[in-house]
């Protein structure tokens, strides 16, 4: 009876979605909006006065994704979409990145990101503010591509 126990609660561990089995839950999905163009841009800082900073996880076991690349972009300061607000970077081999912008003044401030890595579903995803700051500590779980099973 004891085993049986076991073995039930263990395979319902592996039935689990990995984020619940884990606690490290992947980051929603938002919006991609409407001022979305191609980012071609690899760049680490874009403008000053705004340091955005965090970690990209993977949800199956909460550890560091390296080399995510991280695409942003934004308003300006008086509220529009500029091509120089827009740039990619990549997380590090600890899963960490940082960059510098500008607060964007948008009625309601945000800065949009698509964040892929090998193996990961791609997540669209927002950062959305209120108060102006200088330093937004923002990270991302991805969720891993479900394996097929053969």
């Amino acid at each position: 009876m004891r085993l049986t126990i076991l073995i039930l609660l263990f395979v319902s561990l592996l039935l689990l979605p990995p984020a619940v089995a884990s606690q490290c839950i992947p980051t929603p999905t938002m919006g991609m909006g409407t001022h979305y163009k191609e980012i071609n841009i690899h760049k680490v800082d874009i403008s000053t006065g705004l340091v955005i900073s965090g970690s990209v996880l993977s949800a199956m076991d909460c550890s560091p994704v390296a080399d995510a690349r991280i695409a942003h972009w934004q308003m300006n300061r008086e509220g529009v979409y500029e091509d120089r607000l827009r740039a990619y970077l990549f997380s590090g081999e600890d899963g960490l990145y940082r960059f510098e912008t500008e607060w964007p003044g948008a009625p309601i401030p945000h800065i949009h990101f698509i964040v892929t890595a090998e193996g990961y579903k791609k997540l669209v995803t927002n950062w959305i503010g209120s108060e102006q700051i200088k330093q937004i500590t923002q990270d991302f779980v991805l969720q891993p591509v479900e394996l097929l099973v053969r």
